[in-house]
C-alpha cells in the first residue's frame, strides 16, 4: 500500500482545461495530416454543393467538448478513406477525397481544393426541387393531318380540271371529230416525250448521258421510231383518207421506215470504239426498249380513238372517257374520306382498297344514267347492258394504267411524268387510264354494237 500512494502521489495531475486543449491541438493535427497527406486518388458523388465546401471549416465558435472524437470521423466522411490512386471507377485521377465538418470534397496535389475541376459532397444535403415538366402537347392524330392535306390536295386539283374540261368541251363543240382526232394527235406527242424523258433524266442523274453513249444521233432516232409508230397506227388511215395514197402503199412506206431505223442503229452501235463498248450497248438498247414500249403502250393504244370515233361516232369516246374521269375522282374521294387499306403499297402508296371499291360502285351506278342522257332520244338497244360492261371494265381493268404509270416513276425517281397539267402533271399522269380503255371499247362495240343495232 505505501508504495502505490506513493506512485499515485507521483502522477501529475491534468485539469479540464489541460484536456480540451489537448483535444483542440489533435484536432488541428489530425486536418494538417489530411491536408498535406493528399495522394492521386479522386472521389465524388451527385449531390448539391455548397459553396463553403471548398473552405477549409472554420473552428470558431464550435463548441469544444468531449465530441471531438465523434468530428474526427466525420472529417472522414463517415466512412474509411479510399486508397491512393482509387477513384469510383477504379482507375486513378488528379485528387482525393477529403473530410470536413461540411463533407467531403476533392484537393489537387498540391493540397489545395480544385473548385474548377472537382466536386465536394455535402453530408447533410437539402433534396433539390425538381422542376416541374411542362404539360405535353395534346397529341395530333396522323390520320387527321394526311386527310386535311389530301383535301388540300383535291382543291388544288380542281379547279385545273374544271379548266381543261371546258377547254375540251369548246374544242369539240365548235370542231367534232376532227378536234377530237387533233386532240389526240397532241396527246400521243406528249406522252411519247414525257415517257422518254423521265427515262433519260434519270440515265443523266446517274452519269450517263445521251453523248456519253457514243451515239449522237439517239434523239434523231427516237423521233424517227414515233413518226414510223404514227404511220402504223392512226396515220395510215387519215393519209388514205385525205390524200390519194393507196394502203398498199402505205404499207410500203411503213415497211421501208422500219426497215431504215433497224439499219441506222445497228451501224450507230457498229461505230462505238470506246472501250466499254459493251456498257454503251447495254444503255442504248435499254432506252431503244423504253421508247418502244413508250410507242406500243401509249401511242398504239391510244390509237384506238381515232378508229372508234371515225366507225362510230363522238359519244363512244366521250362516254367512256367521262367514266375513266368519274372513277379516278370518286377512288381519290373515297381513299381521301374513308381509306384506312393500301391496295398496292409498293406501287402506289396512295391507293386504297377502300377507293377502289367506292370508285366502282360509284361508276356502276352513274354509267347507265349517263349513257341514256348523251344518246338522247335515238337510243341503243341495249344501252344499259353496254355502259355497265364498260362501267366493269373502267372500273377493274384501267386504272392498272395508273398503277403502271406509278411503277414507271418510282423505278426513276420522279413525282410526275411533267407539269403540263397544274395540280395533275403532265399527260402521262392524266390519261394513263384512258390509254387502257381506248382499244377494248374499239374491240367491244366492234363486236357486240353492231349486231344489236
Amino acid at each position: 500500500k505505501p508504495r502505490a500512494n506513493a506512485k499515485t502521489s507521483r502522477r501529475p495531475k491534468i485539469d479540464v482545461v489541460t484536456m480540451r486543449a489537448a483535444k483542440a491541438s489533435l484536432l488541428l493535427l489530425q486536418i494538417s495530416i489530411h491536408l498535406s497527406g493528399c495522394s492521386s486518388s479522386s472521389f465524388s458523388r451527385r449531390s448539391s454543393v455548397s459553396p463553403r465546401a471548398f473552405k477549409l471549416p472554420s473552428h470558431r465558435g464550435r463548441q469544444q467538448s468531449d465530441a471531438h472524437y465523434d468530428v474526427l470521423l466525420d472529417l472522414r466522411g463517415g466512412q474509411q478513406q479510399q486508397p491512393d490512386g482509387a477513384g469510383d471507377d477504379g482507375s486513378g485521377s488528379s485528387g482525393s477525397s477529403t473530410g470536413s465538418y461540411h463533407g467531403n470534397y476533392v484537393s489537387s496535389a498540391d493540397g489545395e481544393p480544385n473548385a474548377a475541376v472537382m466536386s465536394a459532397v455535402v453530408q447533410t444535403t437539402v433534396p433539390v426541387q425538381q422542376q416541374a415538366s411542362p404539360a405535353p402537347a395534346p397529341p395530333v392524330l396522323a390520320s387527321a393531318t394526311s386527310t386535311n392535306s389530301k383535301l388540300s390536295n383535291l382543291q388544288e386539283r380542281t379547279g385545273p380540271a374544271i379548266l381543261m374540261l371546258g377547254a375540251i368541251y369548246l374544242l369539240l363543240k365548235f370542231t367534232g371529230s376532227n378536234g377530237l382526232i387533233g386532240l389526240v394527235f397532241l396527246m400521243q406527242l406528249a406522252m411519247y416525250s414525257e415517257s422518254t424523258s423521265v427515262v433519260e433524266d434519270f440515265g443523266k442523274k446517274k452519269g450517263v448521258s445521251a453523248g456519253d453513249d457514243g451515239i449522237v444521233s439517239f434523239a434523231l432516232q427516237k423521233w424517227w421510231w414515233f413518226a414510223t409508230a404514227m404511220m402504223l397506227t392512226s396515220g395510215r388511215k387519215m393519209l388514205t383518207e385525205y390524200t390519194s395514197v393507196t394502203m398498199d402503199q402505205m404499207n410500203l412506206i411503213t415497211f421501208g421506215m422500219s426497215s431504215l431505223s433497224l439499219v441506222g442503229a445497228v451501224i450507230q452501235l457498229a461505230m462505238i470504239s470506246s472501250t466499254a463498248a459493251e456498257d454503251v450497248y447495254r444503255s442504248y438498247l435499254g432506252k431503244a426498249a423504253c421508247c418502244h414500249f413508250s410507242l406500243l403502250f401509249l401511242v398504239g393504244q391510244s390509237s384506238f380513238w381515232i378508229k372508234t370515233v371515225k366507225e362510230y361516232g363522238l359519244v363512244w369516246v366521250l362516254f367512256p372517257a367521262l367514266l375513266v374521269v368519274v372513277n379516278d375522282t370518286m377512288a381519290y374521294i373515297f381513299g381521301v374520306l374513308l381509306g384506312k387499306h393500301k391496295l398496292l403499297p409498293r406501287l402506289s402508296p396512295k391507293k386504297t382498297v377502300e377507293g377502289f371499291v367506292g370508285a366502282g360502285i360509284s361508276t356502276m351506278a352513274i354509267a347507265a344514267p349517263l349513257l341514256k342522257r348523251m344518246i338522247g332520244k335515238d337510243g341503243v338497244p341495249n344501252a344499259g347492258r353496254h355502259a355497265l360492261t364498260l362501267a366493269l371494265y373502267v372500273s377493274l381493268v384501267s386504272p392498272f394504267g395508273g398503277f403502271l404509270a406509278s411503277a414507271v416513276k418510282r423505278a426513276h425517281g420522279a413525282k410526275d411524268f411533267g407539269a403540263l397539267i397544274p395540280g395533275h402533271g403532265g399527260a402521262v399522269d392524266r390519261f394513263d387510264c384512258q390509254v387502257v380503255t381506248a382499244p377494248f371499247v374499239y374491240l367491244y362495240l366492234n363486236n357486240c354494237l353492231s349486231s344489236s343495232s
